[in-house]
């Protein structure tokens, strides 16, 4: 291993590094290290994220998920949308309905009280 003289004058190991398989590189989340020689024959690396963008402005990390046709999703996928919908319907028809009609409710009997009592 190499060492190199860091800012505060003291040496420090420098770790191993290999270039990645294409396999690891395609299936790495983070932040590589790309290399690539200058006009004058010097190396320069440059920090990249997965997306290639050197200076953080380019590739804002979001990535999109996209469902294919039911023919190409697997039957957990089918199964988690069929439970996540029935869940939805569930909580909206045993929650938020009674909720809005038990509102709804006691705002008609206020204004039927106030409507007695003053006319």
């Amino acid at each position: 291993m190499q060492e190199h003289e860091n800012q505060t004058g003291s040496s420090a190991e420098e770790p191993r590094v290999r270039v990645m398989s294409e396999d690891e590189a395609r299936d790495y989340q983070g932040v590589t290290i790309e290399e690539h020689k200058d006009g004058s024959g010097q190396r320069v690396e440059d920090a990249q994220d997965r997306y290639g963008s050197a200076d953080g402005l380019h590739g804002s990390g979001i990535r999109i998920h996209t469902f294919g046709t039911a023919n190409s999703m697997n039957w957990l996928t089918k199964a988690a949308l069929v439970v996540g919908g029935a869940a939805v319907v569930a909580f909206l028809v045993f929650v938020a309905l009674p909720v809005l009609l038990a509102a709804a409710g006691i705002g008609v009997a206020a204004w039927l009280l106030l409507r007695f009592f003053r006319g």
